[in-house]
């Protein structure tokens, strides 16, 4: 795996300072650089007002759902005599997003503090960072990492000196899409098959092992040592657009674009500017088309949608799509979005557990709807199905599978029906990828 781009200008590199640095990802490395000052300045406090300084920072959670963090951690209840758990998800496995790869690549000590932080601040001894299985690299960095923090006495039975137990462990993922939904996640951990768990009871009060647990993004966490060592304030500050959105986040671009890569910008940054300037533009002699701007189970939007958005949880929200995990992926106008979005179907199709009827069988049909119409074979009573399959599916699982196969399909088709249509009409589309 290759390094990183340099950071452009108008990037704010928080978490990304030193992606490309190979001294950044040694314990004494990351000690030069300022780190495990937040650990220690953290243990050294009550864990209520960490969770404090977290609610008051802003800090939302980095993988999707941007649910506050400090308020998810304050919903374990100290003192109740139970063992806590705390789980880093680092199981990344949506289509068109690597920010957290990158993260454990090259800064595993920030990663390992921010869980010990975590840890510590909801009552927990033991934290369990579930990476996603084909991530041998970032797995070897972690393991590598967290040998040098126990040997150092950073993480183990007295932590820093201070008395308190927090131990982090590495759990390799066995390889499935569905293990990144947090019950799903638990179940792995135990042993069991990865399924989908139903909700209520909830992680924090019945989660890994039956115990009070919470469930925090890679990019979550790591951001936590930067919140304690710098203030809320100046987390807060770091806000270009809606006050619900503050701090910078990393986004993963790819697709037909010229400058691929991890970005990480201030919230509320103008998507078009991020397009064309930081992004390089569309390769040459193609514009953009369409966008999916949160990983690939968010909605489908126009490039002409695009260009007017704000990039944080709001501003995406206003042209209905979302923020999503923030990986971008981008379509170009030699692009056919009924392919596209046939492919999408499919990897869902082929993710999906199988536990609810509507996700088994919804996304299943939808993939073959879409690959007829692709292949020229499809009526115009094919486009008002899937919008009653996607009906069927949207809200009525255990988890939001097949919510993310409806999203992206019918938002593609409210968008680009023509290209649906013609199609339909027997007309082979006139775009359609290079290869696909």
């Amino acid at each position: 795996m290759g390094y990183p781009h340099k950071s452009h200008p108008r990037e704010t590199p928080v978490l990304s300072k030193h992606f490309g640095d190979p001294e950044a990802r040694t314990l004494e490395g990351w000690k030069s650089r300022g780190g495990y000052k937040a650990l220690q300045q953290a243990l050294s406090m009550d864990p209520v007002a960490i969770q404090n300084v977290v609610k008051e920072s802003g800090l939302r959670g980095r993988g999707g759902a941007g649910f506050p963090t400090g308020l998810k951690w304050s919903f374990m209840k100290l003192g109740d005599g139970k063992p806590h758990y705390l789980c880093c998800n680092a199981d990344e496995s949506e289509p068109g997003t690597f920010k957290d790869r990158e993260i454990m690549r090259w800064t595993p000590h920030a990663l390992i503090e921010g869980c010990a932080i975590g840890a510590y601040a909801i009552g927990a001894e033991t934290a369990y960072i579930y990476v996603r299985g084909e991530f041998t690299e970032p797995i070897k960095r972690l393991e590598d990492a967290l040998v040098e923090a126990r040997k150092a006495g950073i993480i183990g039975p007295n932590a820093m000196g201070s008395g308190k137990k927090i131990d982090v462990w590495v759990h390799r993922g066995a390889g499935a899409y569905i293990c990144g939904e947090e019950t799903a996640l638990m179940n792995s951990l135990e042993g069991k098959r990865g399924n989908p768990r139903i909700k209520p009871p909830f992680p924090a009060v019945s989660g890994l092992f039956g115990m009070p647990t919470t469930i925090n993004n890679v990019e979550t966490l790591a951001a936590v040592p930067h919140i304690l060592n710098n203030g809320a304030e100046w987390y807060k500050a770091m806000c270009l657009s809606s006050p619900k959105s503050t701090g910078s986040k990393l986004f993963s671009v790819c697709g037909n674009v010229a400058k691929p890569g991890n970005y990480e910008v201030v919230m509320g940054f103008p998507f078009k500017e991020f397009l064309y300037d930081l992004c390089g533009g569309p390769p040459p002699g193609r514009k953009f088309k369409a966008i999916i701007p949160g990983g690939s189970s968010v909605p489908v939007i126009t490039i002409e949608e695009a260009e007017s958005v704000k990039m944080d949880y709001e501003g995406f929200l206003e042209v209905g799509t979302m923020l999503g995990s923030g990986g971008v992926i981008i379509f170009d106008d030699a692009q056919s979005m009924p392919r596209q979005l046939a492919r999408l179907a499919r990897f869902y199709a082929h993710e999906s557990c199988a536990q609810c009827t509507q996700c088994r069988e919804g996304t299943a049909w939808m993939t073959k709807i879409l690959e007829r119409i692709v292949d020229g074979h499809g009526t115009f009573e094919d486009l008002d199905t899937i919008f009653e399959l996607s009906e069927n599916m949207t809200g009525k699982t255990i988890c939001v599978l097949s919510d993310s196969c409806g999203a992206p399909v019918t938002s593609g088709i409210n968008r680009f029906r023509g290209e649906f249509e013609a199609l339909i009409k027997g007309k082979r589309s006139s775009t359609v990828a290079v290869g696909a």
